[in-house]
């Protein structure tokens, strides 16, 4: 019998083949949704509008820890290093992320996924902890997000980032996408001169490639029928494989290392930088929950094969 699911997904080249029916789901009729963004598919399953999604983690963690009944598949197509994602504002003096310390930077919530990335690499890599900046955000957060004691925060609700660095409303700014001059201007650049260099030594150091954003489900879904978690992976790996294989859709990836070509970017990974399943990624999901553990967005300890389908790998 087949099972007629709801699935909401942005589209890239690794979930496109879904969304279209190229690659097919076994045992599953999937009713297609191609969301505008990750924020707004991870608002509307805080809601309960799918019984699939692509969800940003930190938003998905905290939903947990809160009894929400959602579980994890270890399927990963959001990932991206935070390093070409940090702007400072022309004049500043800010040659390095330890000088943002004592600053006013921006974020566009608190709670996103990348923000929490950033904070994680800030404080481990370069001794600046959340307490010893002064942060601005623009966007609402997710669901109940209060803020840590001790960590400043103020909210410009609809303002927006590029104009607040034009300003000097801020010092700097950590986003989710690459600084690019097209969007700040002459008033912002990246911090890191050689960005591609930037995050290779950061891969190196750590082997971490953070996970942004991932697949999650309903888990009365995942109970009712226990064979779509196992489909739906099979059908994300295939996916990801066709993309892999292809030349033209290789090229349309959103590149895993900002500066550096697709194919020279993908060998440095050995060929795969979106390796699915939990052992593969195990690793770089302990950091992320560490990290949000450090910050006070997750009170407890959180077991991951409690949050993720146990699918044979």
């Amino acid at each position: 019998m087949t099972r007629s699911i709801s699935i909401s997904l942005v589209a890239s080249p690794l979930t496109t083949p879904i969304l279209d029916g190229t690659v097919r789901l076994d045992g599953v009729a999937p009713k297609p949704h191609t969301a505008p963004s990750v924020d707004d598919n991870s608002r509307a399953m805080l809601r309960g509008d799918y019984d699939v999604a692509e969800m940003s983690l930190a938003t998905f963690l905290r939903a947990k820890e809160r009894g929400a009944k959602l579980i994890g598949l270890p399927v990963f197509p959001g990932r991206r290093f935070v390093q070409p994602g940090i702007a400072v504002r022309t004049g500043s003096g800010i040659a390095s992320p330890r000088d943002l310390a004592g600053r006013r930077v921006g974020l566009p919530q608190y709670w996103l996924t990348s923000s929490v990335w950033h904070r994680g690499v800030l404080a481990h890599e370069y001794g600046v902890t959340a307490d010893k900046v002064d942060w601005v955000t623009v966007v609402p957060e997710r669901g109940e997000a209060e803020f840590p004691r001790g960590v400043r925060v103020a909210t410009k609700a609809g303002a927006k980032i590029p104009d607040l660095l034009a300003s000097g409303e801020i010092d700097a700014a950590l986003v989710p996408r690459p600084v690019t001059a097209k969007v700040y201007g002459p008033a912002a650049g990246p911090i890191f001169a050689d960005a591609a260099s930037a995050q290779r030594d950061y891969l190196k150091k750590t082997g971490i490639f953070p996970i942004m954003h991932f697949i999650v489900m309903r888990e009365a879904l995942a109970a009712e029928e226990p064979g779509i978690a196992g489909a739906l992976a099979a059908a994300f790996e295939a996916a990801k494989r066709r993309a892999l294989a292809d030349p033209a859709q290789r090229a349309a990836l959103e590149p895993p290392v900002h500066g550096m070509a697709n194919d020279a970017a993908i060998e440095l990974f050995g060929g795969d930088p979106w390796p699915y399943g939990l052992a593969r990624n195990r690793a770089v999901l302990e950091t992320f929950i560490a990290y949000a553990r450090e910050q006070g967005l997750l009170q407890a300890p959180l077991a991951l094969d409690r949050l993720f389908v146990d699918i044979a790998e």
